[in-house]
């Protein structure tokens, strides 16, 4: 029975030790601050324009810090406002064709066709109808008085003529008797073709002309009638709602004309002058938020359970020994990687760590990124 007794007190025993060592070492760990080195970062802003052109005024200088909004840059887009100017109009100008198509033909518009159509279809008889009995019968009186004055000029050459021969009219009496009869021979002959063509009609080629004019004017008067077909309208719409969009996209090249600072921020550099030409997307000034400085630091995989984001933490600069700063954790990365050369870890180097990042208050604005800082978890 003793020797059972023993045999239990030693299997507890050896239960125990290993426990009490390790609440000893997660004893040893927690009261024990942690520190680490890191380096004080920034959040770095490069603003510069969609558009390109002409620097035309700097408006601020390296150094100075600035609110969210505030112009830094501004740059030439003066041939952006006239083509903002033409864009306009043309947007006015689709918008009443537009309307116009939805509205349909006006009623004088239909007045005009039904017009044309009577104007078509007048001619188009007309020409069906050519000649008229009092044309033919006109053409026939005006031959017959042409002939009659054929006549009277043939017998006055003649008998011109035969007074000539024996001298009783000078010779001028007997050319201007010729030149009398040759005017009427010709008015003679002018009327008789005239009366040729009345009485053989209209040509076809003028008949199939007015048909054809007719057919126009009837089809113009249907689709007046009739109003813009839908597919017209959606076009319409569409070419306006393009139109807009380009005005659009101008305006906002516009507003590119003007760099502005997206937040609170020091200006650290500029990088341009009044007069210089710049490209797109080009860099034009470096922004530092001073309102976003944190310290990154690396902490070994076998010490990360013992942090976690919301921790306070104590933050001392090497530039300033005598103060400490008070931070918090804000991320712990989630894949783990190998200590960075330029980070001097208290531990080996060859550690696998993870990156945190902690948030460092800066009310005066004295820690400056780039400067070497430790960060301390007190014990808990």
């Amino acid at each position: 029975m003793f020797v059972f007794q023993r045999t239990i007190l030693t299997l507890l025993l050896v239960m125990l030790v290993p426990s009490l060592g390790c609440q000893r070492l997660k004893s040893y760990w927690q009261k024990d601050p942690l520190v680490f080195s890191g380096t004080v970062e920034t959040r770095e802003i490069r603003v510069g324009s969609k558009v390109g052109g002409r620097v035309t005024e700097v408006l601020v200088q390296e150094g100075k810090d600035v609110a969210g909004g505030t112009p830094l840059v501004r740059i030439d887009v003066s041939e952006v406002a006239e083509q903002i100017k033409q864009s306009e109009a043309r947007i006015g100008q689709q918008k009443a064709r537009l309307e116009a198509l939805e509205i349909g033909s006006r009623p004088e518009e239909k007045a005009q066709a039904r017009e044309a159509v009577a104007v078509a279809k007048a001619q188009l008889d007309a020409v069906r109808n050519w000649p008229r009995p009092e044309e033919v019968a006109q053409a026939r009186a005006t031959l017959a008085a042409a002939e009659a004055d054929v006549a009277d000029a043939q017998t006055t050459l003649e008998r011109n003529q035969r007074l000539a021969e024996t001298g009783d009219v000078p010779k001028s009496e007997l050319d201007s008797a010729k030149f009398g009869f040759e005017r009427a021979a010709e008015r003679r002959n002018t009327q008789k073709k005239a009366l040729e063509l009345l009485l053989n009609g209209s040509r076809p080629e003028d008949v199939r002309a007015a048909e054809h004019k007719y057919q126009q004017a009837v089809e113009a008067e249907r689709l007046v009638l009739k109003g813009p077909r839908p597919q017209e309208i959606e076009d319409s719409r569409m070419q306006l709602r393009e139109a807009e969009a380009r005005l659009a996209q101008l305006k906002v090249q516009l507003e590119e004309g003007e760099i502005r600072a997206p937040s609170a921020a020091r200006v650290e550099v500029v990088s341009v002058r009044p007069g210089d030409v710049v490209t797109p997307n080009q860099p034009l000034a470096k922004l530092l938020e001073q309102n976003q400085l944190w310290v990154r630091i690396y902490i070994p995989e076998p010490q990360l359970g013992l942090i976690k984001v919301g921790d306070r933490v104590k933050v001392k600069i090497d530039t300033f020994p005598n103060r400490e700063f008070a931070g918090v954790v804000e991320q712990i990365n989630s894949q783990g990687e190998f200590t960075p050369r330029n980070i001097q870890s208290r531990n080996e180097r060859n550690h696998q760590v993870f990156g945190v990042k902690v948030n460092v208050e800066n009310k005066d604005g004295v820690i400056k990124s780039g400067m070497a800082a430790d960060v301390s978890f007190p014990g808990k």
